[in-house]
């Protein structure tokens, strides 16, 4: 398989993490599920999950309230009720509000920060998913509560802003060290969970809650250049993805309205695209297997039950168009999280701590292209091998049944995902 990727989906469902399965809890089949999607119930969860990361082996760490005292790692195999095994944080170090993401390469999931932002940690974790086990692991250079790490073309690990990191950003190497960008200084940025991205030329491209665009350029002890500012869709509570490389859909925070920020050609290029439905603050932005975006949650008023749009909106990339689907059980406002499953559904969960709902409990939304046009559940394919790990550039084999009609596959990164 050459390196570009086809986004989309033909006869069949694209191959996510090449594994496919179906969930227990499934919603009552209908005809508009075909347009629409559908909802699962709404089923308990250990803890409000504030950070959720898939998992390479199909599963789901989460971890948020009871100050990161416990994480769960659920297998959705089970269902959603089921499957669950709760574990004691016994490292000593609060993990709540940290920030979290699958390492290139062996059984970690590296975890930055956390704490307070009156108390930041400057400690990093590491979550075995071979063991399932929690470890302290080497301080970095600044304490940072709010971090975003980006994962770098080399394996290593950029981390900017946080409390207590405002000044400079640091790099985490293959071995676990730390190392500050002392040329690349970030003070002028807004700390909180900037919003960061691997850029195509290898540089980090990003922009803060006050719309400043920005590049860093990683190598040596960094530099930091200024690239323009975002107007109208901004802000802590907005969201984004890049549902294509070098291409970032934000949306929500300050108003309803939507953009799209191309870094193809190096200087980002903003256009306005179609506005959601409402204004959609503390909403996630979820990139499914078809290429499209997902917007789940929200609330015209931050996190209060003021406006709260229900209803899961999808953006089209093709037409640039938002289709209102199916709304869901409960509002999803701050400290809610939204994460792409390996059969293509959507786990939407959490909320609160604060807020008007304590959501400690998650539910499921399918995707209208889980559903032929009547409303039955569409055939899937049926992998039967595969490889568990493969080189860039090398040619790989996924086989499949001799029925079986492939027409396009996806390969879609394991989604980690936390504050918008």
């Amino acid at each position: 398989m050459r390196r570009d990727f086809a986004y989309g989906i033909g006869k069949v469902l694209a191959l996510l993490c090449v594994v496919f399965f179906a969930v227990a809890i499934q919603p009552k089949v209908a005809a508009a599920s075909s347009t629409l999607g559908a909802w699962s119930p709404v089923v308990q969860w250990p803890m409000i999950p504030i950070h959720a990361v898939l998992l390479p082996d199909g599963r789901v760490m989460t971890y948020g309230t009871q100050g990161g005292a416990i994480y769960d790692v659920w297998d959705p195999s089970a269902g959603l009720s089921a499957g669950h095994v709760t574990l004691p944080n016994n490292t000593g170090n609060n993990i709540f509000c940290s920030a979290q993401l699958v390492l290139p390469g062996g059984t970690g999931v590296f975890i930055a920060g956390g704490g307070s932002e009156v108390v930041p940690n400057i400690e990093s974790n590491l979550f075995d998913y071979g063991s399932d086990t929690l470890t302290l692991k080497n301080a970095m250079k600044r304490p940072r509560w709010y971090a975003t790490p980006t994962t770098l073309l080399n394996g290593e690990i950029y981390l900017q802003g946080g409390t207590g990191g405002e000044d400079l950003p640091e790099i985490r190497d293959a071995t676990g060290n730390f190392r500050l960008l002392t040329g690349a200084g970030t003070n002028a940025l807004n700390y909180s969970y900037p919003r960061n991205f691997l850029a195509p030329d290898g540089r980090v491209f990003g922009y803060e809650h006050y719309g400043v665009m920005y590049y860093v350029d990683t190598s040596g002890s960094g530099a930091l250049t200024v690239t323009g500012q975002l107007t109208g869709t901004k802000g802590i509570t907005s969201s984004a993805a890049m549902f294509l490389p070098g291409r970032i859909l934000q949306f929500g925070g300050f108003s309803n309205q939507a953009v799209v920020i191309d870094i193809n050609g190096g200087a980002p290029v903003v256009t306005a695209t179609q506005t959601m439905s409402s204004w959609r603050k503390w909403a996630n932005a979820t990139v499914l297997a078809n290429g499209k975006v997902l917007a789940t949650g929200g609330s015209e008023v931050g996190n209060e039950m003021t406006g709260v749009n229900y209803s899961a909106e999808i953006w089209d990339p093709v037409t640039g168009e938002w289709t209102r689907g199916a709304e869901g059980n409960l509002a999803r406002l701050y400290h809610s999280t939204a994460l792409l499953l390996p059969d293509a559904s959507v786990l939407v969960a959490g909320g609160g701590n604060p807020g008007p709902l304590f959501n400690d409990n998650a539910e499921i939304y399918y995707p209208p292209y889980l559903y032929d046009a009547s409303g039955e559940w569409a055939a899937r394919p049926t992998i039967q091998s595969a490889p568990t790990a493969i080189a860039i550039g090398e040619t790989f084999l996924v086989d499949v049944a001799a029925t079986d009609d492939v027409s396009r596959v996806v390969m879609v990164k394991t989604g980690s995902v936390t504050h918008s």
